[in-house]
């Protein structure tokens, strides 16, 4: 895994993942603590969704879209824990939506503040909001 830091964001008024450093008090550690977490939660359950909503799609550029999508997600994982996405679970059958995955893309952007890392968040994004147009 990388090297990330965990600031408070007085604007934000919430800790963040940076990459620069800041005073590490226990207050910023537990919060280290819950973040990483949240984000490997989200990120994986953001990937969930765009399988399950894929395994459905019928339409050809919407399909490719997806597969760009999923490609994006498994991408940020990867480059922020150094370790593959988990593999989606045969017997779920959770009805996904693409709302649900812009929420969790919404708590990634929120929790992330590292450029090029938000930037790919803004691109899933994008791509999901293009999908619900």
């Amino acid at each position: 895994m990388h090297k990330f830091f965990c600031n408070y964001n007085i604007l934000t008024q919430k800790y963040e993942l940076t990459n620069m450093s800041g005073f590490k008090n226990p207050t910023t550690i537990q919060a280290e603590n819950t973040l990483l977490p949240e984000i490997k939660r989200d990120i994986q359950m953001l990937y969930e969704n765009i399988v399950l909503i894929k395994e459905e799609e019928k339409d050809e550029a919407r399909l490719n879209l997806l597969d760009e999508t999923e490609l994006m997600i498994s991408n940020l994982y990867y480059s922020l824990f150094a370790t593959p996405l988990d593999l989606i679970d045969e017997k779920t059958t959770t009805k996904a939506s693409l709302k649900v995955c812009l929420t969790l893309i919404g708590n990634l952007l929120k929790a992330i503040n590292i450029p090029e890392y938000s930037r790919l968040c803004q691109l899933i994004q994008n791509n999901i909001n293009s999908l619900i147009a």
